[in-house]
C-alpha cells in the first residue's frame, strides 16, 4: 500500500476537503493538524513498530476480500470503545481521523491502482514502481516536517499507542521534506532496515518502468478523488455517531 509521502498529501487533501464539506469537523482537525498527519502514518506504525501485523492494524487483508472495503467498519468493530466521537478527547479524534485516513487511502489505492496488477505473475517490482510514483503526488502545504515535530507522543488511544507512532513518524519525517523518488527510495529502504543495493537506482528505474502500463494520468486522478472522497464519507460517519454502538 502506499508509503508516507503519498499518505501526507492525501491527508492534506483531505484536510482542505474537510473544510469545504464539513467546516466544524475541518476547523477541528486544522486546529489539531499534527495528530491528523501523524494519525495517517499510525497503521503502519502500529504493525511494523508495534508489532500487530497487517490485519490488526489496517483490518483488512490482500488476500481475504471478505475484509475489503470495510476496514474502518473492522476497526470500531474490534475497538468499540474509540467509536464514540462525543465521549473523546478532541486529540484523540482527530488522530483517529487520521488512523481512519490512511485505511481509506490504502483501500483506494487498492481499488483504483493495484487492482489492475492482481493476476500478474511477477507483480512485486510493479507494485514498488506504483508506490514510488504516487509518492509524486504534491504536498500542498508548507511544513509539514515542523507539523509532525509538533505531535504529542504521550499517552494511548485505545489500541494505538502514541510514542510508536511517536517515534515512526520521525523515521518518515523525511518523506515530508523530498520529493526525488531516488531519495524516497533511500528513506523507505532505510525504514525497513535494508541497505541500498549497488544497482538500486537503476531497479528503480526498472520498477518504474514496469508500472507504467499500470499508471496514467486518468488513474492518478481516479485514486486521489477516490481517497479523499472516502476519507471524507468515513470521518463523517464517525462524527455522527454511526459506528457508535
Amino acid at each position: 500500500m502506499p508509503r508516507g509521502r503519498c499518505h501526507f498529501a492525501l491527508v492534506l487533501g483531505l484536510q482542505e476537503q474537510l473544510e469545504r464539506d464539513l467546516p466544524e469537523v475541518g476547523a477541528l482537525s486544522g486546529r489539531y493538524l499534527p495528530e491528523l498527519v501523524a494519525g495517517s502514518m499510525a497503521p503502519d506504525a502500529m504493525r511494523l513498530l508495534g508489532k500487530m501485523g497487517k490485519y490488526r492494524s489496517h483490518f483488512y487483508e490482500e488476500d481475504r476480500r471478505e475484509t475489503w472495503g470495510k476496514s474502518v467498519s473492522g476497526m470500531f468493530e474490534a475497538h468499540p470503545n474509540l467509536a464514540d466521537y462525543q465521549n473523546l478527547d478532541p486529540r484523540d479524534r482527530v488522530l483517529l481521523m487520521g488512523y481512519i485516513a490512511h485505511l481509506t487511502t490504502d483501500e483506494a489505492f487498492r481499488d483504483e491502482v493495484t487492482i489492475h496488477v492482481h493476476g500478474v505473475e511477477d507483480w512485486r517490482p510493479i507494485i514498488y514502481g506504483l508506490w514510488s510514483y504516487v509518492d509524486e503526488l504534491p504536498i500542498n502545504y508548507p511544513g509539514v516536517a515542523g507539523v509532525l515535530d509538533r505531535f504529542e507522543g504521550h499517552g494511548e488511544v485505545g489500541f494505538i499507542d502514541r510514542e510508536i507512532v511517536s517515534r515512526f513518524v520521525m523515521r518518515a519525517r523525511g518523506w515530508a521534506e523530498n520529493a526525488d523518488p531516488v531519495v524516497l527510495e533511500r528513506i523507505f529502504l532505510k525504514m525497513i532496515g535494508r541497505p541500498p543495493s549497488d544497482d538500486f537506482e537503476k531497479r528503480l528505474a526498472e520498477n518504474r518502468g514496469r508500472a507504467d502500463a499500470f499508471f496514467d494520468e486518468h488513474i492518478k486522478a481516479r485514486f486521489v478523488g477516490e481517497a479523499i472522497a472516502r476519507g471524507r464519507d468515513e470521518i463523517g460517519k464517525f462524527v455522527s455517531g454511526a459506528y457508535s454502538r
